[in-house]
């Protein structure tokens, strides 16, 4: 029955049509000058007859050698061809039959929907056939799909035009509110770093134990509690203990907070919970989401982040901040590929990402061991481990340091000694502080700031908290 019911679902008529196809060729030949417009955004295997696809390939390498275009200079390429008669008797009186660049512009929207159309079929056709297929994997399926369907959305459409449009654009935005995010929690890391742009990649680096991860995850929570959407891609940790630190973070504030270690091991007592609760609740309410895909490659990455964007434009809400923690954990597209190749393909992957979306990416990045062997052991941006591709894609470099981290190492073994007394003095000056460091930033000056780290509490702060005078975000 289903069968039956799924060919009489069959179209009657096919996702082509011919004549328009022709025409469009036609109209290119009686004014050459449409070839150029029609090829940002028209590929000849939009043309469902194979001969006028070849015939499309051939104009656009004529016109570009900047030869004319007309019927007799294409022949000699298809005078084998079984269908080239018709098509040339047409193409030949092109210029007595063109049409208006209204007909040229109708026919040419036609043929791109219809060739849209037939690549949707065309995929689903292949999911359907994989369905059927029990060894392929679910999670295969579900991508495919995907893809299929993604042909609707794709943009298609070349972004460009004239500088004088581009200025307007510019002009017209003047007074208007400064799009972007931001995150409120933290004010003194939103006054070195300006409002986050779209199309912008920050890259968050540090060495292990300096607190990137915390860091990120107050900037989620501070971003998406001003309403901005949030997707976080968490490769190192799991989705539980990302949530964990979440609430722990949320929980803390100047009078205290819940401990990370009672929510992580769930030793939470009763005068604690309704913090807990609480804080779920505005995590409820939050446009914040965690992804823990394992085994993800660039490819599935951006597949998965964009389903997510129309998730969440089909429910008047937008995806502003897509967060990778962390950049290195992703899997290579493919083997044998150096770590510098990778750490390359995924940089530039993540920049054209935000470019092609609009969004801004924030991406953990580990550095290498260079920084330990340094007097002072503040990040610099040869740092980044594997690729000074990262640091050339990036437009802001945004660095973390905790002279606490590393002071803790240094303790002295004699606790009643003179030395162990200046290391406590020591201790007592650089105690949950946390520099934000930025040596690169394309859109604005460079700078630096500073912030308070509670490690117990996986919580990151702005300079000000203590005062309670942090700047208050609308």
């Amino acid at each position: 029955m289903f069968e039956q019911q799924l060919a009489n679902a069959s179209p009657a008529a096919p996702l082509q049509n011919v004549k328009a196809e022709l025409s469009l060729l036609g109209d290119m030949i009686a004014d050459n000058r449409l070839i150029d417009l029609v090829a940002d955004r028209c590929r000849p295997v939009d043309f469902s007859v194979p001969i006028y696809a070849a015939i499309f390939a051939r104009m656009l390498e004529q016109y570009a050698a900047g030869a004319t275009v007309d019927a007799v200079t294409l022949a000699p390429f298809f005078a084998g061809e079984e269908d080239w008669p018709r098509a040339f008797s047409t193409l030949s009186a092109a210029s007595l039959n063109a049409g208006t660049r209204a007909q040229t512009k109708a026919y040419f929207e036609q043929i791109l929907m219809l060739s849209s159309r037939r690549r949707l079929v065309a995929g689903l056709q292949d999911v359907i056939a994989s369905a059927r297929d029990v060894t392929i994997a679910k999670e295969e399926l579900v991508a495919n799909a995907d893809e299929a369907v993604a042909e609707l959305a794709e943009q298609t459409a070349t972004a460009q035009a004239t500088v004088g449009a581009y200025a307007q654009i510019v002009i017209e935005s003047f007074g208007k509110p400064i799009v972007g995010v931001r995150c409120g929690m933290i004010g003194s890391l939103d006054k070195v770093l300006g409002v986050l742009r779209p199309t912008n990649l920050v890259v968050v680096g540090g060495r292990p134990g300096m607190g990137k991860t915390s860091l990120v995850t107050s900037y989620a929570l501070g971003a998406s509690s001003l309403g901005h959407g949030v997707l976080i891609f968490s490769l190192e940790m799991s989705a539980d203990e990302l949530t964990r630190r979440m609430l722990a973070d949320l929980c803390f504030t100047t009078h205290g907070g819940v401990p990370y270690e009672a929510i992580r091991d769930g030793t939470v007592g009763r005068t604690d919970l309704d913090a807990v609760m609480q804080a779920k609740r505005r995590l409820d309410e939050m446009p914040l989401e965690i992804n823990e895909t394992s085994g993800l490659t660039l490819a599935k990455f951006v597949r998965q982040a964009r389903t997510h964007k129309r998730k969440l434009a089909a429910r008047g809400q937008k995806l502003e901040l897509v967060i990778v923690d962390y950049l290195q954990l992703m899997t290579p597209s493919r083997k044998g590929l150096s770590p510098y190749e990778h750490a390359s393909e995924v940089s530039r992957g993540l920049k054209e990402f935000a470019k092609a979306e609009n969004l801004t990416v924030m991406a953990v990045a580990q550095l290498s061991r260079e920084v330990e062997k340094r007097p002072d052991k503040r990040p610099q941006a040869s740092d980044l481990r594997d690729s000074g591709q990262i640091e050339q894609d990036a437009d802001i470099l945004l660095f973390v340091y905790r002279e606490e981290e590393y002071l803790r190492r240094t303790e002295p073994e004699d606790q009643y000694g003179s030395k162990y007394q200046a290391w406590q003095t020591d201790m007592d000056a650089v105690r949950n502080k946390i520099e934000f460091l930025v040596p690169k930033r394309r859109s604005g000056p460079t700078g630096k700031a500073l912030g308070w780290f509670f490690g117990g509490n996986s919580a990151v702060r702005g300079s000000t908290f203590y005062s309670e005078l942090e700047e208050n975000y609308p």
